[in-house]
């Protein structure tokens, strides 16, 4: 994440000879060549896996750079064949035009056919809430050469949404804004900054900086409120100092009923911004647990009880009635959603016990019959490579399908992986990957369909934290950087140390 130039400065060089008199410092040309070829060779490795997978999922977002460019990441997400979760950038593409939905779905159309993704092993594309985003895999859904993808709103993002709307009740959001006026008043004053820190001395409070919330940061109101909550005496004390606040200083103060609503408002958000660290973890299969999960919190902590104060009253009710909007959990759907799917596969959550019975038949059935469609469309692949031989193996299937009995499929029903799979009471330690390696062999039909659902994330991080080390590669000492090489380098600063290369004997 260096500048490539950096092997062409004096500094650099007297530093190596000062370490290895004996060395040559390679030229600027070498170096890139050298990046290349690790791209090329990492590229292919990361191809391979892919093929050889069972089927990848999707996240992407665009990002700028210092020098106002915009690039699309796309990064791809599978199990391998023992069980483990791999992600891997796949491309970065400067976006030229605008960032219309058609221009978007063409790029990420070219980016799978340029790593040569089969339409079968797609199923789906996470993204944020964006008018553009949602409108491209809308059309992706409609184009043959994505097969039965799915568009996925991103977890995380689709959260803040909703405990943005509910900052935005009155009293909250004026106690917000007042909030941050006063973190603002510290942030910009050497002199008050100085004296909170004497006032956190003499009051035993621990030593921390106040945090300024970041519109575009999930989690940063909740964040600077807690903070301020926790050093109320120190910051109050400094704005009360005739000596070191002017008068109209003063009257940034909080008053008390607005500390009331800043305590309300971190006590009912807590849980919440769990909720979006656990989802946003990206080695772990987090996409089942997401509706389990926003059942539990709207059941056991956003219920309005008679003592809740009125502001915890709105919060918990907005954010209720948001969560169930923006994920339509009162809707019809719900139970054929990849949410609930998922959620099937997860040994922790395959009751459903937030559902009815007809919604858990429902989804139970969903999943069998995509394992029995994936089994069939195997078998089919495998006999397209063999020679089909004679005709009579085709004879014999439709005279048992003739001379089938009703007690035959009593019988097979009751023995079918899915019966069989939610009797199974096996402790899921480990996670629902651990706990699918260790069962795989006993539910051959349903690990396939769960190796699809467990790709999908459950937020696009994976995306966004590539913009962190892309920050670094396309800043203001690299302008001149081509767009293929932007790609190169931040395809090589994600996936060098994650892909496992072959062990030397």
């Amino acid at each position: 994440m260096r500048p490539v130039r950096i092997v062409e400065g004096e500094g650099f060089k007297e530093l190596l000879r000062t370490l290895e008199p004996g060395y040559t410092v390679p030229t600027r040309a070498t170096v890139m060549d050298v990046v290349h070829t690790k791209y090329l060779s990492i590229r292919s490795d990361i191809y391979m896996a892919i093929q050889d997978c069972e089927a990848v999922s999707f996240t992407t977002d665009i990002w700028t750079s210092l020098q106002m460019e915009a690039y699309l990441t796309v990064t791809s997400h599978f199990i391998t064949g023992d069980w483990r979760l791999e992600s891997f950038v796949l491309e970065t593409k400067k976006m030229e035009d605008s960032h219309t939905a058609d221009h978007i779905a063409r790029e990420l159309t070219e980016i799978i056919c340029e790593w040569d993704i089969p339409s079968s092993k797609i199923v789906s594309v996470v993204h944020d809430n964006a008018a553009n985003m949602v409108a491209c895999t809308n059309q992706l859904v409609q184009q043959p050469r994505w097969g039965k993808m799915k568009g996925v709103r991103c977890a995380g993002h689709t959260l803040q949404l909703c405990i943005n709307s509910a900052l935005k009740q009155d009293p909250i959001c004026r106690t917000v804004a007042a909030a941050r006026r006063m973190v603002s008043h510290f942030k910009k004053s050497a002199k008050a900054t100085t004296a909170l820190q004497e006032q956190q001395k003499q009051q035993n409070v621990p030593l921390h900086k106040l945090v300024q919330d970041v519109v575009t940061r999930w989690n940063s109101v909740y964040l600077m409120l807690d903070r301020l909550i926790e050093q109320k005496g120190p910051v109050s004390a400094v704005l009360t100092d005739e000596s070191v606040s002017k008068r109209s200083d003063r009257d940034l103060e909080l008053s008390t009923s607005q500390w009331r609503t800043a305590e309300d408002i971190v006590a009912v958000l807590k849980p919440m911004i769990t909720l979006t660290e656990l989802l946003s973890q990206e080695n772990n299969a987090s996409l089942s647990a997401t509706v389990p999960m926003l059942m539990n919190i709207k059941k056991r902590h956003l219920v309005v009880h008679e003592d809740d104060s009125r502001t915890t009253k709105i919060i918990k009710t907005t954010l209720s009635d948001e969560m169930d909007r923006r994920w339509e959990l009162k809707g019809p759907g719900l139970e054929i959603s990849v949410y609930i799917s998922a959620a099937v596969l997860d040994p922790r959550f395959k009751k459903l016990s937030f559902l009815s019975d007809d919604q858990r038949d429902e989804a139970y059935s969903v999943v069998a019959e995509l394992a029995e469609s994936l089994t069939d469309r195997s078998c089919q692949e495998e006999s397209d490579t063999v020679d089909p031989g004679p005709t009579a193996p085709k004879q014999d299937a439709v005279m048992a399908m003739l001379l089938a009995s009703d007690e035959d499929e009593e019988e097979q029903d009751e023995t079918s992986e899915m019966k069989v799979y939610l009797k199974d009471f096996t402790k899921c330690n480990g996670g629902p990957l651990e706990w699918w390696k260790k069962n795989e062999d006993r539910y051959p039909k349903l690990s396939r369909v769960a190796k699809r659902f467990h790709s999908i994330p459950s937020t696009s991080t994976p995306s966004e934290r590539i913009f962190s080390k892309a920050g670094f590669i396309a800043n203001k000492s690299r302008s001149a950087l081509f767009p293929t090489n932007v790609n190169k380098l931040v395809f090589l600063a994600h996936n060098f140390r994650r892909i496992r290369q072959p062990q030397v004997q």
